[in-house]
């Protein structure tokens, strides 16, 4: 077998065994120069290295130059084995079987042989190895690859090796068969929902998707043998794919703009930085991309999701617990596989799959957590209606009791403001005659009692009207001084009575607005004027000023306190500066402001406490100067 062959201890394979690891057994080194081969001898002293004395335990990560392994095997009996090496990724893996008096076995397999068609088609890279009893057989392994190396070495007795293999492909077939049919199913939904979150669920499902088929080896098998040896590029992409949309359907899954604005700007910016990462592929290779930005990217992107995820829990988010057992599920498996590359673990076929059905779950849970949410909102929206539903019945039910009460209210004050009517007459009649009969003390009390009256009336069938929700008051050009002329003659009387002075200023001015409710306004304004006034006089003044009429009723009352007159305006509302005997509603001034609300007429107020008030009213012109 030559010096090599007796350079190392014999392994010496377990008689009775099914599977041996031979990770604990191998000797290595770097070919530096990739060109030495088992027949030019030792590499140099010292050169071959304990595989198990290596801290990563068969994983060399990214490394240009090519591995060798050696080891010595012997069997006590006659036997036949399969060398699995369980990395799918690798490019070149060869074997040379070096025995005694007998020409060297060469096998290679990987995916470059596998895309250039001279191996069949496998999974992973693997050799047959005859033994015969007792013999020993030196078998040395070169592997090169562009990707991540990690070499974990194992003999199956052929058998269990076919076994083992057949229950891979059905746990593969199963997964992919369950993943198709969660991605058919929500794209459907997709489709009918108009949601963003399936579309972004269908994303990184089918990012997924493409990850295992190139991590299990099952893609480059399967589906694209012919391009094989860019399956490493494909799992890059496939990577950043999956951060970009991962973050995406965490923001859109969550609600994040609504529970925290600054978490849904953190995960946006996140997918804008792997989409950074996707293009780096156009000029880098997939193994530098892989293992300095999307490396550190997938530790944040996983940080930032599960954070979210628990963000979105404490705010109740619906289907939040799903979200994030799902991706508890991913942490898991992604740090067991982890700490399996570093050599912290111990091999096993769980731990390898870990990944998969992970990932199984997760689309199973997240599938679930979409439908749960979108039934959570059906019912919260469902809720919604019946109570918009109940409030709509409520409004129309008060609305039918302020329309009757109106058409009450309108029906008083119409049958009421008849026989005042008359009343009013007739003292006007008695006091032109000047009977003896009747005092004209008497009469002046009876006059001021309708006016009282009448204008009590008034402000109730303004605020019955008012009250309307179909009010809508014609809009006309119109002089305003036949208007000042009819306040004039209704208010001289009452100011003379009250001993007050009262003048009225002309105007020639044309407004356009509603007559009859504009009067009213004007009215209520002097009759407060008056009313609040006892000594002095009142004045009813018009100025143009910008387009506007400037409406002014002044006073020499004890004026309005700042504190009060933001709130004079509200209905029933009476001042401090009301007496005892005052027997108004308190609608006067708040007519005016709902009615102002309807002309579009600014309402202004200027006061100064113990000098006196004015109030103002700014009314459309019908041709601005």
């Amino acid at each position: 077998m030559g010096h090599a062959a007796h350079a190392q201890p014999v392994f010496d394979i377990p008689q009775g065994t099914t599977s041996v690891s031979l990770s604990e057994e191998l000797e290595y080194f770097v070919d530096e120069t990739g060109q030495w081969q088992p027949d030019s001898g030792e590499p140099a002293p010292g050169k071959w290295l304990r595989l198990r004395d290596r801290a990563g335990k068969g994983n060399f990560g990214f490394l240009k130059h090519p591995v060798w392994f050696r080891v010595v095997l012997r069997s006590p009996t006659m036997s036949e084995w399969v060398w699995v090496v369980s990395t799918p990724q690798l490019e070149w893996v060869t074997w040379v079987q070096q025995r005694s008096g007998k020409p060297h076995e060469r096998s290679e397999a990987g995916l470059g042989p596998l895309q250039e068609q001279r191996v069949p088609l496998q999974r992973l890279p693997t050799a047959g190895l005859m033994m015969a009893a007792n013999e020993s057989v030196l078998v040395h392994m070169r592997v090169q690859s562009s990707g991540l190396m990690q070499v974990p070495v194992d003999l199956w007795e052929p058998s269990v090796w076919q076994e083992r293999e057949r229950r891979s492909h059905a746990l593969l077939g199963a997964y992919f068969g369950l993943l198709g049919a969660l991605l058919a199913y929500n794209g459907f939904l997709a489709l009918r929902l108009r949601d963003q979150a399936y579309g972004y669920y269908l994303g990184f499902g089918l990012s997924m998707g493409v990850f295992q088929l190139s991590s299990t080896g099952f893609g480059p098998s399967f589906l694209w043998a012919q391009h094989a040896l860019s399956t490493y590029l494909f799992l890059g992409i496939a990577t950043t794919v999956f951060g970009i949309f991962s973050m995406l359907f965490t923001d859109s899954f969550l609600r994040m703009s609504r529970v925290s604005r600054r978490m849904s700007l953190v995960l946006r910016w996140t997918a804008v930085g792997w989409v950074v990462v996707l293009l780096t592929h156009l000029w880098l290779p997939a193994h530098t991309v892989m293992s300095w930005l999307s490396l550190p990217f997938g530790l944040l992107t996983i940080t930032l999701i599960m954070v979210a995820g628990v963000t979105g829990y404490k705010a109740s988010t619906p289907a939040a617990g799903y979200f994030l057992l799902g991706w508890t599920g991913i942490v898991l498996a992604v740090l067991l596989r982890a700490l399996l590359r570093m050599g912290l673990l111990p091999p096993h076929p769980l731990l390898y799959d870990g990944m998969l059905i992970a990932s199984a779950i997760e689309m199973v849970l997240l599938s679930l957590a979409l439908a749960d949410r979108i039934m959570t909102e059906r019912r919260a929206r469902a809720e919604a209606d019946v109570q918009r539903a109940r409030e709509q019945v409520a409004r129309e039910e008060a609305q039918r009791a302020l329309q009757e009460k109106s058409r009450f209210m309108a029906a008083v004050t119409h049958d009421l403001q008849q026989p005042i009517y008359a009343l009013s007459l007739a003292t006007e009649s008695m006091a032109l005659r000047r009977s003896d009969v009747v005092s004209t003390e008497a009469l002046n009390q009876m006059q001021s009692a309708v006016f009282a009256a009448d204008e009590l009336l008034s402000s109730l069938a303004m605020q019955v009207r008012l009250d309307r929700d179909d009010l809508r008051p014609d809009m006309e050009a119109f002089s305003v001084q036949d208007m000042l002329e009819r306040i004039d003659a209704l208010f001289a009387t009452r100011a003379q009575k009250h001993g007050l002075r009262w003048r009225v200023l002309p105007s020639l001015c044309e407004v356009r607005s509603n007559p009859l409710l504009l009067e009213r306004m004007v009215c209520n304004l002097v009759s407060n004027a008056m009313r609040y006034t006892p000594e002095g006089g009142v004045m009813l003044s018009c100025r143009v000023r910008s387009g506007h009429l400037l409406i002014q009723v002044w006073d020499t009352g004890p004026g309005i306190p700042v504190h009060e007159q933001s709130t004079i305006f509200e209905a029933h509302y009476r001042g401090s500066a009301a007496q005892s005997h005052d027997r108004g509603l308190g609608l006067g001034l708040s007519i005016v402001s709902r009615c102002a609300a309807l002309l579009d007429v600014r309402v202004g107020l200027k006061s100064v406490p113990g000098r006196g008030s004015c109030f103002a009213l700014w009314v459309p012109l019908v041709t601005p100067p």
